[in-house]
């Protein structure tokens, strides 16, 4: 078993939704946050990140995630009953967009990687189930990294391991390093598994720590 954070206070008990977001390139402000609050009486987004859970199974995100990673966010996770869905999103060209469409797929159980596109606003999104149990934020996991203070006076910034790791990956993918998704495929290939994947630039060095611990991760 392989745990990427632990949340106190926080565990999967089957009949609840959970939603982890995060914003890298652009810090929400004030219209933003509000736009986010009004979701839910319960969420206090932050100008970075946003935590959302729904007990029961008439409960969820209104409207869902899509548009929140559409406008604000820019990496997320939901674990819904042990079933996660890992997003990235980020702005790009048609070219890459297409090329990027290239690894769709899904698998038995409509595992599997999807992408749509928002204008040139791409949205990449992954359904596995993940051998984790938990997760918490750990404080002392940042000390002398960027994460532990966004320079806008605001609290509660820091970021969980697997909103670390689908940063890292988040930011592979966009140099062009596709072997995160190369590796799902592999994990959760059908015979109607996507062929003749598009190399990138960025796939002739030794198979980064992020995509290997990720990758790790995800139950087959």
């Amino acid at each position: 078993m392989k745990i990427i954070s632990i949340r106190k206070g926080f565990a999967a008990d089957h009949s609840s939704t959970s939603y982890e977001f995060y914003a890298i390139d652009k810090i929400l402000g004030s219209k933003e946050k509000a736009a986010v609050s009004s979701l839910s009486s319960r969420v206090n987004p932050t100008g970075k990140r946003a935590s959302f859970i729904y007990h029961g199974d008439w409960a969820d995100l209104p409207g869902g995630w899509e548009p929140l990673m559409e406008k604000f966010y820019d990496v997320m996770w939901s674990e819904s009953y042990d079933w996660w869905t890992l997003v990235m999103a980020w702005d790009t060209d048609p070219a890459t967009i297409k090329k990027i469409k290239q690894f769709d797929f899904t698998g038995v159980d409509d595992v599997g990687i999807s992408t749509y596109n928002k204008n040139n606003r791409l949205i990449l999104s992954i359904d596995c189930r993940l051998d984790i149990l938990i997760t918490d934020d750990k404080n002392d996991y940042f000390d002398n990294s960027d994460y532990e203070e966004d320079g806008y006076g605001e609290e509660n910034n820091n970021i969980d391991n697997l909103l670390m790791l689908l940063e890292k990956n988040r930011e592979y993918i966009m140099k062009g390093d596709y072997r995160l998704l190369k590796g799902i495929i592999d994990l959760y290939a059908t015979d109607e598994s996507p062929v003749n994947l598009p190399e990138g630039p960025a796939e002739d060095s030794a198979l980064l720590e992020e995509i290997q611990e990720l990758l790790s991760c995800i139950e087959v």
